[in-house]
């Protein structure tokens, strides 16, 4: 198993393609635990009155997980037992639920509208999956206000309340960012709530630089960050989401090895799926995996001794 974090955006995760997905669903989950270390569950959207959707699909609402069963509106009753499967004894160590999306900042106000409905809703995640923490996948259309700031702030310091940690999943706006940061430390005791950043540098984020954004960090001023460098978990697109294979992945990543950075993420399950399924079985999440490892090397410093 990998020491680095490592981690996946599983896009729309074993409910996509419901009930005869490209790659069957536990051969997904049995594919992610081999170097996947963090798996993010991607995308959570929050409608009006609280309720979570995974995707398009109803998935917690009164604080229950709602499954498809008995021609009722939910996610694969399959669920439970493939993240079991996905927890249990190979190298993912960690289950993310992601809210948001491009063009989705609605999620965010339906988020603070209903705080105390989402709290139970990502309770019930919690209970039922083990869920340890919400990535915040806010992209706004309309610039990034003070406004945007304090409520970013104010549903991170509930996702703490709840015992879990945040990741923050930037495109751009570094100043927005960490401005979010510094409130969230100055607001939480001087203690961080948000463990890493997941930088997009795909799409939007083409041409984003790790070291650029770590820098930002450090001269923002009191975040409780204690390793910036660390902090930055920079993230491609693979083959099947408009981005390269693990050759290319692995020559990317080597051009961090010895600036800091400890890992990497990978966007997004689907497109890994679907190169499987029309490419003979490759590549695999795990081929990928060890892309990232082997760019980054003996420079790069465990997980476990990274401190937010």
């Amino acid at each position: 198993m990998s020491a680095y974090p490592i981690a996946i955006y599983g896009s729309g995760l074993f409910q996509d393609g419901y009930p005869t997905p490209p790659v069957p669903y536990t051969q997904q989950a049995a594919q992610l635990t081999d170097g996947i270390t963090t798996v993010i569950l991607w995308s959570i959207h929050i409608h009006s009155g609280g309720d979570l959707y995974l995707n398009d699909t109803l998935f917690v609402s009164g604080g229950e997980v709602k499954y498809a069963t008995d021609g009722k509106t939910g996610v694969n009753p399959d669920f439970p037992d493939l993240v079991k499967a996905l927890m249990s004894g190979g190298s993912v160590k960690d289950l993310i639920v992601s809210v948001g999306a491009w063009s989705t900042t609605s999620d965010f106000t339906a988020w603070l509208a209903a705080r105390d409905q989402v709290k139970a809703n990502l309770g019930a995640l919690v209970s039922a999956f083990g869920v340890t923490g919400v990535d915040f996948d806010y992209e706004s259309e309309d610039g990034y206000t003070s406004q945007d700031q304090s409520m970013i702030v104010t549903l991170t310091l509930d996702v703490g309340s709840l015992g879990l940690y945040a990741t923050y999943c930037p495109y751009t706006a570094t100043d927005f960012w960490t401005g979010c940061l510094t409130d969230v430390y100055a607001q939480n005791n001087q203690a961080q709530i948000v463990k890493w950043m997941n930088l997009q540098c795909y799409a939007g984020g083409t041409g984003n630089s790790p070291t650029d954004w770590a820098q930002a960090v450090q001269a923002a001023g009191e975040t409780g960050v204690s390793d910036a460098y660390a902090f930055i978990v920079p993230g491609f697109a693979v083959l099947g989401a408009d981005g390269f294979g693990p050759e290319e992945m692995q020559q990317t990543f080597q051009t961090f090895a010895g600036t800091g950075v400890t890992g990497g993420f990978l966007w997004n399950s689907s497109g890994i799926w679907s190169t499987e399924a029309s490419g003979d079985g490759q590549p695999t999440p795990a081929d990928y995996a060890q892309a990232i490892s082997a760019g980054l090397g003996a420079t790069a410093k465990p997980r476990e001794s990274v401190e937010a």
